[in-house]
């Protein structure tokens, strides 16, 4: 008698089990979170010693690697590149004082164009 109790037990409990899977389970048309898809479109570069050449017509480029085994990564500078000292926007020609020394890069990954230099 006592292992039919048991077994009785166990049956509601996977048929309760069951169903609350039955009613978790979203719509077709629902978006679920697992498949939204994330487009990166830039990406930052924590540079120990940067390379910067800068005009002065704001045009250059930087060289710069994402690690020490990574490969060189040449990217383009604009007159629309901004300059950030401390998280406060400075002019563009004090990036040029940054060479060899440790700036964050941040840059569009399409167009190889520097966003902002942040130090």
């Amino acid at each position: 008698m006592k292992t039919y109790r048991q077994l009785f037990f166990i049956l509601i409990s996977f048929s309760v089990t069951s169903q609350a899977v039955a009613i978790n389970k979203p719509h077709n048309n629902a978006i679920l979170k697992s498949e939204q898809k994330i487009i990166k479109i830039h990406n930052a570069i924590r540079s120990a010693s940067l390379r910067i050449q800068l005009g002065d017509n704001l045009y250059g480029f930087i060289e710069s690697k994402n690690c020490s085994f990574c490969k060189t990564i040449k990217i383009t500078v604009t007159p629309n590149t901004k300059a950030y000292r401390n998280n406060i926007s400075v002019p563009l020609k004090q990036a040029k004082k940054r060479s060899g020394q440790f700036a964050t890069i941040i840059y569009n990954l399409k167009t190889n164009n520097v966003s902002a230099i942040h130090w």
